[in-house]
């Protein structure tokens, strides 16, 4: 009898021990899941919460080349909060995502006006981005006044300003040192940058 107790329970053990196998493989697979979840969900909100104006004034710096493109996410971010208008002075307007950034202002009816360098984007060849805003209804001039027209600065809907190191350029993003800052909601400084450019984009040419 003590025989057949010791062999019944051996065989219960063999029937459950791969049910308890299964079950110790699935609760670190759930909890994988769990922290993927929870990751996902946090890089989420911090895209919100980057992305998103402030209402108040504030000033936001970012750098390049580390962490990736963050300078040029910065750019795209201040084009993008765009409703009325959008003026840029550029020396260099080789950058692909900062075009579409403009001529997607462009196309929702945003006013969008651009002085560049002449030397550094001429018409029809090269890698500037002069003729490709032109015909997405972007309003371009090219100053060749001074030796380098080396300005970089946008303004947008006459109260956000953005400028610093930053050239609108793929070497700019991916492989110089480089820095841009966007001060929100401070019309005074977006006026006088705004009155630069006024008088920078009087100077050029079509």
């Amino acid at each position: 009898m003590f025989k057949l107790i010791v062999l019944a329970c051996g065989l219960l053990g063999l029937l459950v021990a791969p049910v308890a196998a299964k079950s110790k493989k699935a609760v670190p697979a759930l909890a994988d899941q769990i922290t993927t979840g929870a990751i996902d969900r946090a890089k989420i909100a911090n895209d919100r919460r980057l992305n998103r104006v402030p209402s108040g004034s504030l000033i936001e710096i970012a750098f390049a080349p580390f962490p990736q493109r963050q300078a040029q996410h910065l750019v795209e971010k201040i084009i993008d909060a765009s409703n009325v208008s959008v003026v840029i002075a550029a020396y260099q307007m080789t950058s692909k995502p900062i075009a579409d950034a403009l001529c997607n202002a462009a196309a929702r009816g945003v006013m969008v006006t651009a002085v560049l360098d002449q030397r550094s984007n001429p018409h029809g060849r090269g890698n500037s981005k002069r003729d490709y805003l032109d015909a997405c209804g972007v309003a371009v001039r090219a100053d060749a006044k001074y030796p380098i027209m080396h300005d970089k600065f946008i303004v947008v809907d006459g109260k956000h300003v953005e400028t610093g190191s930053f050239n609108y350029s793929f070497a700019a993003a991916e492989r110089n040192a480089e820095n841009a800052m966007v001060i929100w909601n401070n019309p005074d400084l977006a006026a006088r940058y705004a009155a630069e450019f006024d008088r920078l984009f009087e100077e050029g040419v079509d």
